[in-house]
């Protein structure tokens, strides 16, 4: 359970259950299902006569308190912060505490649309980007670790997917297993791997016939490239320029996942940016921040507008948008530790390698937010004590499981 925030004077939820009805009897054949499961969690989100609570007990003076269950989606602003904040803290065991860079892999504006017409190929775009890097690296006999985080939105909610990873300055050398550092970085065999690698995967589900390209989608390649043939598009965006960012060097796990944490989980939205939503006029404004000029701007949608551009944004159902690589895939990473453990505590100076999740409670979350603990009954000194969980099964039944203590 956790608690439900509200982040500004306009919330998604509230948009969501003023809308949502209008919008999926207007919509609901190009609506996928899991976007349906996802809005309607959202829009339940905290009501605990939809989703159920927990009830806790003063032993003293017996005075009840009902905590909420909360919905658990990502696409919730409030459970999908608290499921970032939990991924960073989960994801710090994974890494090891060494130097990282920040890494992010783009593609030409012309393929964006393909991706999000065929959403199965996002995966290509993980694949392309571990490949290029493991790759590159087994030239110089190094094998690094690497995390993907993908990303499908841009600050204007266009679609605009692309590739953050975090590269591990070092890694097991393939010559001998021991750890090796190695900090240069080749943007320009990075970029031609990862292109090479991405069109190449496309070429082979266009020709295995997992690729539908839409009338929309041809218009713009013949308007861009003069055709739309798929093998010439493809040439047509080989020759292209193919943007890849470095960023700083970040000295050590906690503070490389903090960093690439603000790509990981949050919603695509935060809702300090709505800046108005006037439901009479049809109106919704976002403000972004311009990449280029590093100016505030205002951007208007109406209302079924702004939901699609929310929704588009929902990944697949278990579509990980996080992986791993390298050293840190589940197969190499227990295989490696024992090795790398001396290595690294030499280099370092630290007397352990991996840090312990430190998840905090819905109590401790709302202890920290509020400086109150919700679950502390200041009349009797007492803490409240759970006694009761209620919740709506899956057959829509309602039941009440006590606990006894």
């Amino acid at each position: 359970m956790i608690e439900t925030i509200k982040a500004s004077e306009y919330t998604i939820k509230q948009i969501l259950e003023d809308n949502w009805d209008k919008f999926y009897i207007r919509h609901k054949e190009l609506i996928r299902p899991v976007v349906v499961e996802n809005v309607r969690k959202v829009i339940a989100c905290g009501n605990k006569d939809i989703l159920g609570y927990n009830t806790y007990v003063c032993p003293e003076c017996r005075e009840r308190v009902f905590v909420a269950h909360t919905c658990k989606s990502r696409f919730c602003n409030s459970c999908g912060k608290v499921k970032n904040d939990e991924w960073v803290e989960r994801a710090q065991t994974r890494l090891f505490n060494i130097p990282h860079k920040h890494l992010v892999f783009t593609i030409p504006w012309e393929l964006r649309l393909l991706f999000l017409e065929n959403r199965h190929l996002l995966s290509l775009l993980h694949q392309a980007c571990g490949q290029a890097i493991l790759d590159w690296a087994r030239t110089v006999h190094l094998l690094p670790g690497v995390v993907t985080v993908l990303h499908t939105f841009g600050a204007k909610l266009n679609f605009n997917c692309h590739i953050h990873a975090l590269y591990s300055l070092g890694g097991v050398c393939l010559k001998n297993g021991q750890f090796k550092e190695y900090s240069f970085i080749p943007a320009s065999s990075l970029k031609a791997r990862f292109k090479t690698i991405l069109l190449h995967k496309l070429r082979q589900e266009f020709i295995n016939e997992r690729i539908v390209i839409s009338a929309n989608l041809k218009t713009i390649w013949r308007r861009e490239f003069g055709t739309d043939v798929f093998f010439a598009v493809q040439n047509r965006l080989w020759a292209k320029e193919w943007y890849l960012w470095i960023g700083e060097e970040l000295n050590n796990a906690e503070h490389s996942i903090a960093y690439i944490g603000r790509y990981a989980k949050r919603p695509c939205l935060s809702e300090t940016k709505i800046t108005a939503y006037e439901p009479e006029l049809d109106f919704v404004r976002i403000n972004y921040k311009d990449k280029l000029t590093k100016e505030n701007n205002s951007l208007e949608f109406n209302i079924d507008g702004f939901i699609g551009a929310l929704i588009r944004h929902i990944p697949d159902k278990h579509f990980n948008m996080i992986r791993y690589y390298g050293m840190y895939s589940n197969v190499k990473k227990q295989q490696i530790l024992s090795i790398l453990a001396e290595r690294l505590i030499f280099l370092y100076g630290r007397v352990y390698l991996l840090f312990e999740p430190n998840i905090l409670t819905w109590r401790q979350r709302k202890t920290k937010s509020t400086n109150s603990d919700p679950l502390f009954c200041r009349k009797c000194q007492r803490d409240f004590i759970l006694i009761e969980i209620s919740y709506r099964a899956r057959d829509g039944t309602w039941k009440s499981v006590p606990i006894y203590r």
